[in-house]
C-alpha cells in the first residue's frame, strides 16, 4: 500500500509539472504587440476571456492555469495566499481538468459552485497525496464543458501543456509565461514584476 501511495504521489509530480523532477521551471517571454502599457498580446486577450475565478483586487493581474488534482499547482496557491493582499495582486485561477480522472469533474465544481473561489480554497486546504483535491467531482454540465475546453485550449496555445502555468505583463510590456514551479523565482518578485 505505501508503495502504490509513493509511485502515485511520483508520478503525479511528474504530469503535474509535465518536467522532470530535478528540472527548473521553464520561462518563456513572449514581446508585446502594440503599446507596453495595453494587454494587447493575443494569449492575454484570450486569457481575459477565459472561464476564471478571481482572488484580490489589486491592479497586477496574474494568470494561473492549474488542474484541481496537481500538487505543483497546491504548492503555487500557497505560495500566493499572503501576497495577493499586500502586493497588491488579482490573481485569475483558470481551472482546467485532464491530470486524472477527476479532474474534469473538480475543475467543473469549481465553476459551478455558488462561491467559485471558496470552492477553490476548500480544493487546497484538504489537498493531500492520496485523493488530491478535496472537492467531490460532479458531471459537468454541458456549458461547464465547454469553458473547461476552452481554458484548456488556451493552455495547449503556450505551446505545452504543463501546470501550473502562471501568465502575465511585464512592466516592461511582454508577455511571461512560467510553467511548472517557480524554481529559483521567488513569489514576491514574480508579482512585484507584473504591469500595473
Amino acid at each position: 500500500m505505501r508503495m502504490r501511495y509513493l509511485a502515485t504521489w511520483a508520478i503525479s509530480l511528474i504530469l503535474c509539472a509535465g518536467l522532470p523532477l530535478s528540472q527548473p521551471a521553464l520561462a518563456a517571454t513572449l514581446p508585446a504587440q502594440n503599446s507596453p502599457g495595453a494587454e494587447n498580446s493575443a494569449l492575454l486577450q484570450r486569457l481575459s476571456h477565459a472561464h476564471w475565478v478571481p482572488q484580490g483586487k489589486g491592479p497586477h493581474v496574474l494568470y494561473m492555469i492549474f488542474d484541481p488534482n496537481c500538487p505543483y499547482c497546491h504548492v503555487v496557491f500557497d505560495e500566493l495566499q499572503p501576497l495577493i493582499k499586500p502586493l497588491g495582486a488579482t490573481v485569475r485561477y483558470v481551472p482546467v481538468g485532464y491530470l486524472t480522472p477527476s479532474s474534469l469533474g473538480k475543475a467543473a465544481a469549481m465553476l459551478e459552485a455558488k462561491d467559485p473561489l471558496a470552492a477553490i480554497t476548500k480544493n487546497e486546504r484538504e489537498f493531500n497525496m492520496e485523493h488530491f483535491g478535496g472537492l467531490q467531482e460532479i458531471l459537468p454540465s454541458p456549458a461547464t464543458e465547454k469553458a473547461l475546453e476552452k481554458n484548456l485550449a488556451i493552455l495547449r496555445a503556450t505551446g505545452q501543456s504543463i501546470v501550473p502555468t502562471l501568465i502575465y505583463r511585464s512592466r516592461q510590456g511582454k508577455t511571461v509565461i512560467i510553467r511548472g514551479g517557480l524554481g529559483k523565482r521567488d513569489m514576491r518578485s514574480v508579482l512585484r514584476d507584473i504591469a500595473p
